[in-house]
């Protein structure tokens, strides 16, 4: 249907497609799969086709040099024009299922159990930055089969038959193991009179297990699902600072396939902790020294100096019960002998909180039925229900309306701010009315909320990619002083830096820049600020001279960007348009790719430069480029650097095996100044920052586009663009506020619509 606030055609907009287009994008010829010759109606509804028409326009990627141009005032008022008809285009919103991580504190909030599906659920397809969209749900026959397999898993430890027995397990060093066992040389793994003693982060190959007899070597396991307590004591020696000992599931001897459940951070001076975790009959525990020094190959038959941690006694409780029947179990059989009928009532408004149809109800209704003819018990039978419910739509997917009704008002803002279900207190609200009338109370209320962290986990690690800042290790025999739990704060730095933005009603132009860090021990020290005590991130005011601060000069994002030995000034600055601008970063459709010769370069900036030779490489290079190459004076792992450290592996001669690799050191100067399109020369963290601010529309905006997507589970077009200008305006008085953007997209009129 020709939308109603748009003329029915266009002269102008048809004659300059027939002046401009056609040659390239008509019968004879559709370069990029492009075809503008169709009729007025089929181009001005094909939401895609608009917003690619659009944004090369506005690009000025199109028509190609070389071609006949238009003038900039016929560009301008066909830009004009097509923008229209985008607005007045409602994009499709996509059926949205349960991402796994909503799945997760979905089941945890409904029966107050923690469960770990990752090796049940499969991982989420990610859609233009988010697991959310709509776009990227589909279901295959692998994901139904999971689908049955978590609710089943999920019926029977919700609904046990029989009450667990608590037990205690007590573990001296008697009873532990290690994968090295030796007191002298080379370290590793050894036993110390009372004390059983890891020196290395060596995951492959040390941990510390134990075992039930002492004399054997067979790996205590888990004996039922449940909750247990773990009381250990331990404590580091030859150390001057906190250490961390990591938690893992898997078998001690063959520990490749260990998988980190816990980090526990011990002050210095500790002696031991406590934790409860939820564990899986069959699981197996081993610790790990993760903050130990990663030793170098050259040391690997060497006396250990530095830091080792004891470990003398390991206590395991459980399972714990605090109460019996369990939460789970009250809430879904409130009483034992309920009609098929009601229970399957029960169980749907529990999980769904919306009644189903008639002919949807028969088929559960019938399920139970059979199952109580056959004389199963009644909790046999919830069990059923519930599974069959669990691996219905009902339950998998979102419910939405074209207009949202309360309930489902509330879900979507549930499971934006908390990735979960509502509680009670904000379905009272949306029933009531008063939630659509003026959510600022019920968002506020969530907000302080700990299930906010939820949301501040999840849209930091898909925004900003930092959660794949450790999946590889620096090498030690290059960067020598940088310790694996170095790594790990720089890959939880942008997190608690959106956290204390988000918390403390700060401006997201301190994304760009800001005048303080986040930072925790570790982190201080490696930016050379003032002493941080523990592990827990403080914000820390820079001085005056520092570079850091926003994201760009956080550790972790310049790790992220680079290899093992080497900068990526192209990755850095994709990731910059991608994640600030929140553009895409893919070659115009109709563009043949061609690779240039770079043979004879001898530096990356030469190689680059032989990229933005071609036409078909500079649209996107001359772009991508100048903002990457204005951090290269900060090195793979973040720090500050005044000339390039080449790293180049030699196999000597005589080698017998791979491990006797060397490296050699060359350096070289850095050049680091380019032009941005617009004309602006980057040379340094502090041009790059200065020509950011001055892009400060474009980026807040982008930025709050990903704050839309994110909330709305869809990617946004052009057509969203007033949405996004709505929500600038709204913020403007405010400094930008994060916290008030995220109340400006809920009171918005679309946070209403499907």
């Amino acid at each position: 249907m020709t939308p109603a606030t748009v003329p029915a055609n266009d002269p102008q907009l048809e004659h300059f497609f027939a002046s401009n287009c056609v040659n390239c994008h008509g019968p004879e010829e559709q370069n990029g799969d492009v075809r503008l010759d169709l009729s007025f109606n089929n181009l001005t509804n094909d939401l895609e086709l608009l917003d690619k028409i659009t944004g090369v326009l506005e690009a000025g990627e199109m028509p190609p040099k070389g071609e006949t141009q238009p003038d900039g005032k016929s560009i301008a008022e066909v830009i004009q024009t097509l923008q229209k008809h985008l607005a007045a285009i409602q994009p499709a919103n996509p059926l949205k299922r349960l991402t796994r991580f909503e799945y997760t504190h979905t089941i945890h909030d409904l029966f107050d159990i923690e469960f770990d599906f990752s090796g049940l659920l499969p991982p989420d397809h990610v859609e233009n930055g988010f697991d959310k969209f709509g776009e990227a749900h589909l279901m295959s026959p692998h994901q139904i089969t999971a689908y049955l397999n978590t609710a089943r898993f999920i019926a029977q430890r919700v609904l046990p038959d029989h009450e667990p027995k608590t037990r205690v397990w007590e573990f001296d060093a008697q009873h532990f193991h290690g994968s090295k066992n030796f007191a002298t040389g080379g370290g590793g793994d050894y036993r110390d009179g009372d004390d059983y003693v890891l020196t290395g982060f060596r995951p492959y190959r040390s941990n510390l297990h134990w075992s039930i007899d002492s004399q054997k070597h067979d790996q205590f396991v888990i004996p039922e699902f449940g909750v247990y307590r773990l009381e250990v004591a331990a404590h580091s020696v030859d150390s001057n600072q906190g250490e961390v000992i990591g938690i893992n599931l898997g078998d001690g001897r063959h520990p490749t396939s260990f998988r980190l459940i816990k980090r526990i951070a011990l002050a210095n001076g500790s002696k031991g902790f406590s934790i409860e975790l939820t564990l899986r009959a069959g699981d197996q525990l081993a610790f790990t020294f993760d903050s130990a020094r990663v030793p170098g190959r050259s040391l690997a038959n060497k006396p250990h100096t530095g830091p080792a941690m004891h470990f003398s006694k390991v206590k395991v409780t459980g399972p714990l019960i605090d109460q019996w029947p369990t939460v789970a179990m009250e809430r879904l059989l409130p009483n034992s002998d309920m009609k098929p009928g009601e229970l399957v009532d029960h169980i749907t408004l529990l999980l769904t909180k919306r009644p189903m149809s008639s002919e949807d109800r028969r088929g559960f209704v019938e399920i139970a039925r059979k199952q109580l003819k056959s004389g199963a018990s009644m909790k046999a039978t919830a069990r059923s229900v519930l599974t069959a419910v669990l691996t219905s739509p009902h339950f998998i997917y979102k419910a939405e309306s074209p207009e949202l009704t309360n309930v489902e008002h509330a879900y979507r803002l549930s499971y934006f701010l908390w990735n979960s279900v509502p509680d009670e207190t904000l379905l009272e609200s949306a029933m009531s009315g008063d939630l659509a009338k003026d959510p600022a109370i019920q968002v506020e209320r969530m907000l302080l909320d700990p299930r906010m962290e939820r949301f501040v986990d999840d849209f930091t690690r898909q925004w900003l990619q930092l959660d794949k800042v450790d999946d590889f290790g620096p090498d030690v025999r290059v960067f020598k002083d940088v310790r694996r739990m170095t790594v790990d704060s720089m890959a939880r730095e942008g997190q608690e830096f959106f956290r204390h933005v988000l918390e403390n009603d700060l401006s997201l132009k301190n994304f760009i820049d800001s005048d303080f860090v986040m930072a925790n021990d570790r982190l201080a020290r490696f930016y050379k600020l003032p002493p941080v005590d523990g592990d827990d991130f403080v914000p820390v005011k820079l001085p005056a001279d520092s570079e850091r601060g926003g994201l760009v000069a956080q550790a972790g994002f310049l790790k992220l960007t680079s290899t093992d030995f080497a900068t990526s000034p192209i990755h850095r600055g994709a990731w910059i348009l991608k994640n600030l601008y929140n553009e895409r970063i893919e070659p115009p459709a109709d563009v043949l790719i061609n690779e240039p010769d770079i043979r004879g370069t001898k530096t990356i900036r030469e190689a680059i430069l032989k990229h933005q030779q071609l036409e078909s490489c500079a649209r996107c290079h001359s772009r991508i480029d100048p903002l990457g190459f204005a951090l290269e004076y900060y090195d793979p792992v973040g720090r500050k650097r005044s000339e390039y450290r080449h790293v180049t592996e030699i196999v000597p001669e005589d080698a017998q095996t791979t491990f006797t690799k060397k490296i050699k050191f060359t350096s070289s100067p850095i050049d680091a100044a380019m032009t941005l399109a617009n004309g602006h020369e980057v040379r340094d963290m502090v041009s790059l920052k200065a020509a950011l601010m001055a892009d400060q529309e474009l980026i807040l905006k982008g930025i709050i586009r990903k704050l839309i997507s994110y909330a709305h589970g869809r990617e946004l077009t052009r057509a969203d663009r007033k949405h996004v200008d709505d929500i600038y305006k709204t913020i403007a008085p405010g400094e930008y506020s994060l916290r008030e953007a995220i109340h400006a997209i809920v009171a918005h009129e679309a946070f209403g619509r499907r």
